[in-house]
């Protein structure tokens, strides 16, 4: 008997420890890296790891998100440096309509410099500055590949890096209640939405996330043919 209750009282203790113990609170969001630092980057594009665009499954959109970050590849080109990720297109590039860009993170967006490649790696178009908007919740560009362009080359822009934006925005809260009616004795739980507008400072940066939003124009992506 007394094993029992000094195993019980061991096991409680645990258990009021745990219950005590302050959570780790989340790391703050990341901010804006403005330089490459002694980072080595390459005089040559490499496709070796290029990210999908087809999904796994039939679909008629899909979306791919990519943290760009200090381990990634950066890149000599056109007498700027930079971070870079491929992504490789599905078959049938050309029936397919792509947003892509910097996604908006808290306090910084990826600076994107876009670039469509060939087969062999080698760029057939960049978009300039003035393709170049806030579309949702990236800033990029939307494009249609052709049907020899196999790749798309995102790589961060040194000359927009270190620029900040400003920009009202407007967001949505949700409240969640319950109203309990007496005459029934049953309640019911219900949201309430609220908008508001908030002010986002937001720095173009090296590193960050880049979004992909693929759409098949016909049939399913990859698949034009598919109902």
């Amino acid at each position: 008997m007394k094993t029992v209750l000094k195993g019980s009282v061991a096991i409680c203790t645990l258990v009021l420890l745990q219950a005590c113990a302050t959570p780790t609170p989340p790391p703050p969001p990341p901010q804006a890296v403005v330089s490459l630092g002694d980072k080595v980057c390459s005089d040559t594009i490499s496709l070796d790891g290029a990210i999908s665009l087809t999904p796994a499954k039939k679909m008629h959109d899909y979306s791919v998100i990519t943290e760009v970050d200090a381990a990634k590849k950066c890149l000599n080109l056109n007498g700027v440096s930079g971070n870079y990720v491929v992504y490789s297109l599905p078959s049938n590039p050309d029936n397919h309509t792509i947003t892509i860009g910097g996604a908006l993170d808290t306090y910084r967006t990826f600076a994107p410099i876009i670039s469509l490649l060939d087969e062999s790696g080698k760029i057939t178009r960049t978009f300039s500055d003035d393709r170049y908007t806030f579309l949702g919740g990236i800033y990029g560009v939307q494009l249609r590949p052709g049907q020899k362009e196999k790749y798309i080359l995102v790589m961060s822009n040194p000359k927009l890096v270190g620029t900040k934006t400003e920009a009202l925005e407007t967001r949505i809260a949700v409240s969640n209640g319950y109203a309990y009616n007496p005459s029934t004795g049953y309640g019911n739980s219900y949201n309430t939405y609220r908008g508001y507008e908030k002010s986002a400072s937001r720095t173009f940066s090296h590193e960050g996330a880049v979004a992909v939003t693929i759409q098949a124009i016909k049939g399913k992506i990859g698949l034009p043919d598919e109902k």
